[in-house]
């Protein structure tokens, strides 16, 4: 499953079907582009399925786009 970003809500939401996969996003958004504001992980209880987590500073799309799923674990 990919990644979705709602960017129409504020704060902006990121999910996914997988908790690790959201982690390993957040230490992405950390490590390379220095986003810091943003919740913990929690499961996605409107769509009853997933995960979820919210930004609270400015993020360009690419930074989310440049993350790569197939390396995911790698930056840990």
């Amino acid at each position: 499953m990919a990644l979705r970003v709602n960017w129409d809500r504020t704060p902006v939401s990121v999910h996914h079907e997988s908790k690790a996969t959201l982690e390993a996003l957040i230490l992405h958004l950390r490590n390379k582009h220095a986003v810091r504001k943003r919740s913990i992980v929690m499961q996605d209880r409107e769509n009853e399925s997933g995960f979820l987590f919210f930004l609270y500073q400015a993020c360009d799309p690419r930074w989310i786009a440049s993350f790569d799923l197939t390396q995911e674990f790698e930056e840990e």
